[in-house]
Protein backbone atom coordinates (compact mmCIF):
# COMPACT_ATOMS: atom_id res chain seq x y z
CA UNK A 1 0.00 0.00 0.00
CA UNK A 2 2.75 2.25 -0.89
CA UNK A 3 4.19 2.44 2.99
CA UNK A 4 0.63 3.60 4.25
CA UNK A 5 -1.03 1.85 7.01
CA UNK A 6 -4.09 0.65 5.42
CA UNK A 7 -6.08 -1.19 7.84
CA UNK A 8 -8.77 -3.40 6.39
CA UNK A 9 -9.10 -6.08 9.15
CA UNK A 10 -11.99 -8.38 8.96
CA UNK A 11 -15.33 -8.88 5.95
CA UNK A 12 -18.15 -5.98 6.57
CA UNK A 13 -20.10 -9.41 7.86
CA UNK A 14 -19.05 -13.10 8.84
CA UNK A 15 -21.27 -15.35 9.40
CA UNK A 16 -20.26 -18.49 10.41
CA UNK A 17 -22.79 -21.16 11.61
CA UNK A 18 -23.69 -24.78 10.42
CA UNK A 19 -26.44 -24.92 8.24
CA UNK A 20 -26.42 -21.16 6.96
CA UNK A 21 -26.30 -21.59 3.16
CA UNK A 22 -30.14 -22.55 4.21
CA UNK A 23 -30.37 -18.52 4.37
CA UNK A 24 -27.99 -17.22 1.86
CA UNK A 25 -30.47 -15.55 -0.20
CA UNK A 26 -31.17 -13.80 3.21
CA UNK A 27 -28.31 -12.60 4.11
CA UNK A 28 -27.31 -11.52 0.14
CA UNK A 29 -30.47 -9.47 -0.01
CA UNK A 30 -29.65 -7.09 2.39
CA UNK A 31 -26.38 -6.32 -0.49
CA UNK A 32 -28.21 -6.66 -3.97
CA UNK A 33 -31.02 -8.56 -5.55
CA UNK A 34 -28.56 -9.97 -8.82
CA UNK A 35 -25.14 -11.80 -8.37
CA UNK A 36 -22.74 -13.29 -10.58
CA UNK A 37 -21.76 -16.37 -8.98
CA UNK A 38 -18.04 -17.56 -10.02
CA UNK A 39 -17.32 -21.54 -8.70
CA UNK A 40 -15.67 -24.67 -9.83
CA UNK A 41 -17.57 -28.02 -10.79
CA UNK A 42 -16.60 -29.83 -7.48
CA UNK A 43 -17.35 -26.38 -5.03
CA UNK A 44 -20.74 -25.96 -6.92
CA UNK A 45 -21.75 -30.12 -6.01
CA UNK A 46 -20.85 -29.46 -2.03
CA UNK A 47 -23.38 -26.91 -2.34
CA UNK A 48 -24.74 -25.60 -5.11
CA UNK A 49 -28.50 -26.49 -4.99
CA UNK A 50 -28.90 -25.30 -1.24
CA UNK A 51 -27.52 -21.69 -2.21
CA UNK A 52 -29.77 -21.51 -5.46
CA UNK A 53 -33.02 -22.81 -3.87
CA UNK A 54 -32.11 -20.02 -0.98
CA UNK A 55 -31.71 -17.56 -3.44
CA UNK A 56 -34.95 -18.56 -5.48
CA UNK A 57 -37.06 -18.20 -1.80
CA UNK A 58 -35.41 -14.48 -1.35
CA UNK A 59 -36.26 -13.72 -4.84
CA UNK A 60 -32.55 -13.06 -5.99
CA UNK A 61 -31.90 -13.50 -9.62
CA UNK A 62 -28.29 -15.40 -9.99
CA UNK A 63 -26.02 -17.07 -12.76
CA UNK A 64 -23.55 -19.62 -12.26
CA UNK A 65 -20.27 -19.58 -14.03
CA UNK A 66 -17.78 -22.16 -14.04
CA UNK A 67 -14.01 -20.97 -13.73
CA UNK A 68 -11.70 -22.94 -15.84
CA UNK A 69 -9.11 -23.72 -13.10
CA UNK A 70 -6.58 -21.18 -12.13
CA UNK A 71 -6.61 -17.63 -11.03
CA UNK A 72 -4.91 -15.53 -13.52
CA UNK A 73 -5.70 -12.39 -15.53
CA UNK A 74 -6.86 -14.27 -18.20
CA UNK A 75 -9.60 -15.73 -16.54
CA UNK A 76 -10.69 -12.82 -14.79
CA UNK A 77 -10.97 -11.25 -17.81
CA UNK A 78 -12.86 -13.67 -19.57
CA UNK A 79 -15.34 -13.73 -16.85
CA UNK A 80 -16.04 -10.01 -16.73
CA UNK A 81 -17.30 -10.43 -20.21
CA UNK A 82 -20.02 -12.68 -18.77
CA UNK A 83 -21.04 -9.79 -16.07
CA UNK A 84 -24.39 -7.94 -16.75
CA UNK A 85 -24.34 -4.72 -16.45
CA UNK A 86 -27.49 -4.76 -14.12
CA UNK A 87 -25.50 -7.57 -11.74
CA UNK A 88 -25.54 -5.92 -8.15
CA UNK A 89 -23.11 -8.75 -6.10
CA UNK A 90 -19.77 -11.09 -7.24
CA UNK A 91 -19.91 -13.90 -5.37
CA UNK A 92 -17.42 -16.38 -5.01
CA UNK A 93 -18.48 -20.24 -4.40
CA UNK A 94 -15.40 -22.97 -3.55
CA UNK A 95 -11.59 -22.98 -2.73
CA UNK A 96 -9.36 -19.91 -2.79
CA UNK A 97 -8.43 -19.56 -6.45
CA UNK A 98 -12.50 -19.67 -7.23
CA UNK A 99 -12.38 -16.99 -4.21
CA UNK A 100 -9.61 -15.22 -5.57
CA UNK A 101 -10.94 -15.25 -8.94
CA UNK A 102 -14.27 -13.72 -8.07
CA UNK A 103 -12.38 -11.24 -6.03
CA UNK A 104 -10.45 -10.09 -8.56
CA UNK A 105 -13.22 -9.47 -10.95
CA UNK A 106 -15.23 -7.68 -8.39
CA UNK A 107 -12.80 -5.36 -7.77
CA UNK A 108 -12.19 -4.76 -10.98
CA UNK A 109 -16.06 -4.42 -11.68
CA UNK A 110 -16.40 -1.99 -8.48
CA UNK A 111 -19.06 -4.16 -7.43
CA UNK A 112 -19.72 -6.10 -3.46
CA UNK A 113 -18.16 -9.27 -3.01
CA UNK A 114 -19.39 -12.13 -1.56
CA UNK A 115 -17.55 -15.07 -0.55
CA UNK A 116 -18.88 -18.60 0.47
CA UNK A 117 -16.01 -20.70 1.38
CA UNK A 118 -16.25 -24.48 0.74
CA UNK A 119 -13.23 -25.58 2.21
CA UNK A 120 -10.84 -23.98 5.36
CA UNK A 121 -7.89 -24.10 3.11
CA UNK A 122 -6.72 -20.82 3.13
CA UNK A 123 -7.84 -17.14 3.82
CA UNK A 124 -8.78 -16.18 0.51
CA UNK A 125 -12.22 -15.27 1.72
CA UNK A 126 -11.40 -12.44 3.96
CA UNK A 127 -7.94 -11.11 2.88
CA UNK A 128 -7.87 -8.26 0.88
CA UNK A 129 -5.78 -9.73 -2.22
CA UNK A 130 -5.84 -12.34 -4.47
CA UNK A 131 -2.85 -14.68 -5.42
CA UNK A 132 -2.25 -14.38 -9.20
CA UNK A 133 -0.86 -17.45 -11.54
CA UNK A 134 -0.37 -17.54 -15.03
CA UNK A 135 -2.89 -20.30 -17.38
CA UNK A 136 -0.15 -22.63 -16.81
CA UNK A 137 -0.37 -22.47 -12.46
CA UNK A 138 2.81 -20.39 -12.14
CA UNK A 139 3.31 -17.51 -9.59
CA UNK A 140 3.01 -13.93 -10.84
CA UNK A 141 1.99 -11.69 -7.85
CA UNK A 142 -0.64 -10.61 -5.51
CA UNK A 143 -2.26 -7.31 -5.88
CA UNK A 144 -3.76 -5.70 -2.63
CA UNK A 145 -7.27 -4.17 -2.26
CA UNK A 146 -9.20 -1.28 -1.19
CA UNK A 147 -11.94 -3.15 -0.87
CA UNK A 148 -12.69 -6.03 1.39
CA UNK A 149 -15.28 -8.92 1.46
CA UNK A 150 -18.97 -7.29 1.84
CA UNK A 151 -20.23 -10.80 3.28
CA UNK A 152 -18.20 -14.38 4.38
CA UNK A 153 -20.89 -16.85 4.81
CA UNK A 154 -18.94 -20.34 6.38
CA UNK A 155 -20.94 -23.48 6.40
CA UNK A 156 -19.56 -26.02 8.62
CA UNK A 157 -21.84 -28.76 6.96
CA UNK A 158 -20.11 -28.52 4.07
CA UNK A 159 -16.44 -27.69 5.29
CA UNK A 160 -17.10 -30.86 7.09
CA UNK A 161 -18.03 -33.01 4.19
CA UNK A 162 -14.78 -31.71 1.95
CA UNK A 163 -11.48 -34.14 1.62
CA UNK A 164 -9.79 -33.56 5.18
CA UNK A 165 -6.51 -33.20 3.17
CA UNK A 166 -8.01 -29.50 2.17
CA UNK A 167 -8.41 -29.02 6.50
CA UNK A 168 -4.58 -30.12 6.60
CA UNK A 169 -3.57 -27.86 4.18
CA UNK A 170 -5.55 -24.93 5.47
CA UNK A 171 -3.83 -25.21 9.10
CA UNK A 172 -0.80 -25.29 7.30
CA UNK A 173 -1.13 -21.89 5.51
CA UNK A 174 -2.72 -20.45 8.80
CA UNK A 175 0.65 -21.39 11.09
CA UNK A 176 2.79 -19.79 8.33
CA UNK A 177 0.91 -16.47 10.28
CA UNK A 178 3.14 -16.81 13.60
CA UNK A 179 6.05 -18.07 11.64
CA UNK A 180 5.75 -15.09 8.76
CA UNK A 181 4.56 -11.84 10.26
CA UNK A 182 6.89 -11.14 13.30
CA UNK A 183 9.86 -11.63 10.21
CA UNK A 184 8.04 -9.13 8.41
CA UNK A 185 7.09 -6.99 11.62
CA UNK A 186 10.89 -6.23 12.75
CA UNK A 187 12.30 -3.29 12.76
CA UNK A 188 8.77 -1.66 11.96
CA UNK A 189 6.47 0.80 13.80
CA UNK A 190 4.41 -1.41 15.88
CA UNK A 191 1.32 0.55 15.97
CA UNK A 192 -1.55 -1.09 17.21
CA UNK A 193 -2.80 -2.30 14.10
CA UNK A 194 0.38 -4.11 13.97
CA UNK A 195 -0.02 -5.47 17.10
CA UNK A 196 -3.29 -6.82 16.55
CA UNK A 197 -2.27 -8.47 13.50
CA UNK A 198 0.16 -10.47 15.47
CA UNK A 199 -1.79 -10.99 18.45
CA UNK A 200 -3.77 -12.51 15.54
CA UNK A 201 -1.41 -14.80 14.64
CA UNK A 202 -0.22 -16.00 18.06
CA UNK A 203 -3.91 -17.00 18.35
CA UNK A 204 -4.21 -19.01 15.67
CA UNK A 205 -0.85 -21.08 16.10
CA UNK A 206 -2.10 -21.42 19.45
CA UNK A 207 -5.50 -22.18 18.37
CA UNK A 208 -4.11 -24.59 15.82
CA UNK A 209 -1.74 -26.43 18.21
CA UNK A 210 -4.38 -27.48 20.56
CA UNK A 211 -7.27 -28.11 18.42
CA UNK A 212 -5.88 -29.50 14.95
CA UNK A 213 -5.86 -33.02 15.29
CA UNK A 214 -9.43 -33.04 17.41
CA UNK A 215 -10.61 -30.96 14.19
CA UNK A 216 -9.08 -33.52 11.52
CA UNK A 217 -10.73 -36.56 13.24
CA UNK A 218 -14.07 -34.46 13.53
CA UNK A 219 -13.80 -33.97 9.73
CA UNK A 220 -12.60 -37.18 8.51
CA UNK A 221 -15.77 -38.22 9.99
CA UNK A 222 -18.33 -35.48 9.06
CA UNK A 223 -18.99 -33.96 12.13
CA UNK A 224 -19.29 -30.32 12.70
CA UNK A 225 -17.46 -30.17 16.48
CA UNK A 226 -16.29 -27.30 18.58
CA UNK A 227 -12.77 -28.21 17.71
CA UNK A 228 -13.54 -28.45 13.63
CA UNK A 229 -15.11 -24.84 14.46
CA UNK A 230 -12.49 -23.28 16.19
CA UNK A 231 -9.70 -24.42 13.12
CA UNK A 232 -12.15 -23.11 10.84
CA UNK A 233 -12.19 -19.37 12.33
CA UNK A 234 -8.63 -19.47 12.58
CA UNK A 235 -8.05 -20.72 8.88
CA UNK A 236 -10.66 -18.38 7.39
CA UNK A 237 -11.29 -15.33 9.66
CA UNK A 238 -8.38 -14.74 11.89
CA UNK A 239 -5.75 -15.56 9.58
CA UNK A 240 -6.55 -12.88 7.00
CA UNK A 241 -6.52 -10.62 10.09
CA UNK A 242 -3.09 -10.92 10.32
CA UNK A 243 -2.72 -9.20 7.18
CA UNK A 244 -6.03 -7.25 7.38
CA UNK A 245 -4.64 -5.52 10.71
CA UNK A 246 -0.95 -5.47 10.01
CA UNK A 247 -0.71 -4.74 6.39
CA UNK A 248 2.34 -4.94 5.16
CA UNK A 249 4.13 -5.09 8.77
CA UNK A 250 2.04 -8.52 8.96
CA UNK A 251 2.68 -9.86 5.80
CA UNK A 252 3.78 -12.90 4.37
CA UNK A 253 8.04 -14.07 4.47
CA UNK A 254 10.16 -16.61 3.30
CA UNK A 255 7.57 -19.52 3.51
CA UNK A 256 5.07 -18.12 1.10
CA UNK A 257 8.22 -16.65 -0.82
CA UNK A 258 9.11 -20.82 -1.36
CA UNK A 259 5.58 -21.87 -1.75
CA UNK A 260 5.93 -18.97 -5.34
CA UNK A 261 8.86 -20.58 -6.17
CA UNK A 262 7.88 -24.57 -6.16
CA UNK A 263 5.32 -23.27 -8.63
CA UNK A 264 8.02 -23.92 -11.25
CA UNK A 265 7.97 -27.36 -10.12
CA UNK A 266 5.07 -29.11 -12.41
CA UNK A 267 4.47 -31.62 -10.14
CA UNK A 268 3.86 -28.96 -7.11
CA UNK A 269 0.69 -28.07 -8.99
CA UNK A 270 -0.99 -31.15 -7.50
CA UNK A 271 -0.08 -30.44 -4.30
CA UNK A 272 -2.22 -27.69 -2.37
CA UNK A 273 -1.28 -24.31 -1.53
CA UNK A 274 -1.08 -24.71 2.22
CA UNK A 275 1.02 -28.20 1.93
CA UNK A 276 3.44 -26.13 -0.35
CA UNK A 277 3.11 -23.70 2.56
CA UNK A 278 4.12 -25.95 5.06
CA UNK A 279 7.56 -26.91 3.47
CA UNK A 280 8.25 -23.25 2.59
CA UNK A 281 7.98 -22.98 6.65
CA UNK A 282 10.42 -25.67 7.17
CA UNK A 283 12.41 -23.73 4.26
CA UNK A 284 12.06 -20.74 5.93
CA UNK A 285 13.09 -21.88 9.56
CA UNK A 286 16.75 -23.63 8.21
CA UNK A 287 17.56 -19.88 6.60
CA UNK A 288 16.76 -18.71 10.13
CA UNK A 289 19.16 -20.88 11.76
CA UNK A 290 16.27 -22.14 13.96
CA UNK A 291 17.39 -24.37 16.66
CA UNK A 292 17.04 -28.29 15.83
CA UNK A 293 13.89 -28.14 19.09
CA UNK A 294 11.91 -25.87 17.20
CA UNK A 295 12.40 -28.09 13.75
CA UNK A 296 11.68 -31.17 15.36
CA UNK A 297 8.62 -29.54 16.86
CA UNK A 298 6.96 -28.57 13.74
CA UNK A 299 7.62 -31.45 11.70
CA UNK A 300 6.50 -33.59 15.05
CA UNK A 301 2.74 -31.74 14.41
CA UNK A 302 3.33 -32.39 10.52
CA UNK A 303 3.53 -35.92 10.69
CA UNK A 304 0.75 -35.93 13.43
CA UNK A 305 -2.11 -34.05 10.88
CA UNK A 306 -0.36 -35.73 7.71
CA UNK A 307 1.27 -32.15 6.02
CA UNK A 308 4.75 -32.62 4.10
CA UNK A 309 8.18 -32.71 4.98
CA UNK A 310 10.12 -33.48 2.14
CA UNK A 311 9.47 -32.86 -1.41
CA UNK A 312 8.43 -36.04 -2.39
CA UNK A 313 5.41 -36.03 -0.24
CA UNK A 314 4.53 -32.65 -2.39
CA UNK A 315 4.72 -34.74 -5.10
CA UNK A 316 7.71 -34.45 -6.91
CA UNK A 317 9.43 -37.57 -6.27
CA UNK A 318 12.84 -37.09 -8.28
CA UNK A 319 16.05 -35.48 -7.82
CA UNK A 320 15.95 -32.17 -9.14
CA UNK A 321 18.35 -30.25 -11.21
CA UNK A 322 20.84 -27.53 -9.81
CA UNK A 323 18.64 -25.76 -12.74
CA UNK A 324 15.53 -26.76 -11.14
CA UNK A 325 16.73 -25.85 -7.53
CA UNK A 326 17.83 -22.00 -8.91
CA UNK A 327 14.60 -21.97 -10.90
CA UNK A 328 13.24 -22.46 -7.61
CA UNK A 329 15.16 -19.75 -5.54
CA UNK A 330 14.93 -17.15 -8.36
CA UNK A 331 10.99 -16.90 -7.95
CA UNK A 332 11.03 -17.74 -4.54
CA UNK A 333 13.36 -14.03 -4.46
CA UNK A 334 10.55 -12.45 -7.11
CA UNK A 335 10.23 -9.01 -6.06
CA UNK A 336 6.67 -8.85 -6.99
CA UNK A 337 6.85 -11.99 -3.97
CA UNK A 338 7.45 -11.94 -0.37
CA UNK A 339 11.17 -12.92 0.40
CA UNK A 340 11.78 -9.23 0.77
CA UNK A 341 9.70 -9.38 4.36
CA UNK A 342 12.41 -11.31 5.96
CA UNK A 343 14.56 -8.89 8.06
CA UNK A 344 17.91 -10.20 6.38
CA UNK A 345 19.16 -10.31 2.96
CA UNK A 346 18.01 -13.60 1.23
CA UNK A 347 19.96 -14.61 -1.67
CA UNK A 348 19.48 -17.73 -4.17
CA UNK A 349 22.44 -19.51 -2.73
CA UNK A 350 20.98 -19.37 0.55
CA UNK A 351 17.52 -20.80 -0.39
CA UNK A 352 18.78 -23.53 -2.42
CA UNK A 353 21.18 -24.73 0.70
CA UNK A 354 18.30 -24.56 2.65
CA UNK A 355 16.00 -26.67 0.04
CA UNK A 356 19.13 -29.44 0.37
CA UNK A 357 19.12 -29.26 3.93
CA UNK A 358 15.45 -29.61 4.31
CA UNK A 359 15.67 -32.91 1.79
CA UNK A 360 19.06 -33.95 3.34
CA UNK A 361 16.26 -35.41 6.40
CA UNK A 362 19.40 -34.49 9.08
CA UNK A 363 16.66 -31.77 10.64
CA UNK A 364 14.06 -34.36 11.45
CA UNK A 365 14.85 -37.15 14.21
Amino acid sequence: MNGVHFVLGSPGAYIHEPGILNRAGEWMGHYGKSVFIVTGSRSWASCGERLASSLERSGIAYTVNRYRGECSYEEVARMQELVEPETELICGVGGGKVLDTAKMLANRLGKPYVAVPTLAATCAAVANLAVMYTEDGVYRDFPVFVRGTTLCLVDTEVIAGAPVRYLGAGIADTLAKWIEAPMAAEGKPHNLPTTGGLMAAKLCYDTLLRDSEQAMEDARRGISSDSLQRVIDANILFSGMVGGLGEDNCRSAAAHAVHNGLTAIPESHHAYHGEKVAYGILVQLVLENRSQTDIEDICGFYKRIGLPTALSELGIDRRLSEDELAEIARLSLSPDGTMGNMPFPVTADMVVEAIKKVESGLMVS
